[in-house]
């Protein structure tokens, strides 16, 4: 059986990196369009490139119907959080959670809590553990346990389960 190189390996990844700065660059795959921009912000997401994930979802939003509008802003937001703009990423689920319901609202609760936690975190890891960061925590908290209660809950891995350990961990250290 034919063992493919380890060493082709890395450039067949540089390949896709390649590939996919090109398309962002020229703004579209082959093709154009929103369907094409939508690929190439998804890609990146899913890649680790939440810079180019974040601009061309922004791009995206003002150029598609209002039936798609929640999807990507939802996607925006999760690829703000990716890309570690935490209070971004709340100020984008904010929207959705006043006017969506069902999962675009579940899932931008879960955004926004997790967005919540990561900056206060990010707060106490740098010694500014103050009365600010704990309502973060405590609003994370709130976020997510509404994911949790949901008829429909999102946490099939137990991830945000986790993720309200961790914060009840991180208020009792803030005492």
């Amino acid at each position: 059986m034919f063992q493919f190189p380890v060493y082709l390996s890395g450039v067949a990844t540089l390949c896709g990196v390649m590939a996919l700065a090109s398309c962002e660059n020229a703004g579209t795959l082959a093709g154009g369009g929103a369907e094409s921009d939508y690929l190439v912000a998804r890609q990146a997401l899913e890649s680790g490139n939440y810079d180019i994930a974040i601009r061309t979802y922004g791009r995206l939003m003002g150029r598609v119907d209002a039936s798609a509008a929640s999807r990507l802003q939802l996607d925006y937001a999760h690829a703000l959080l990716r890309g570690n703009r935490f209070d971004e990423a709340v100020a984008a689920t904010d929207p959705l959670i006043a006017r969506q319901e069902g999962a675009i609202r579940l899932s931008a609760l879960a955004v926004r809590g997790t967005a919540r936690h990561e900056e206060a975190r990010r707060q106490i890891d740098a010694g500014r553990g103050t009365p600010a960061t704990r309502a973060l925590l405590m609003a994370a908290q709130s976020d997510l346990t509404a994911t949790l209660q949901a008829p429909e809950p999102l946490d099939a891995t137990g991830a945000m389960r986790a993720r309200l350990d961790l914060i009840a961990s991180d208020l009792a250290r803030l005492g």
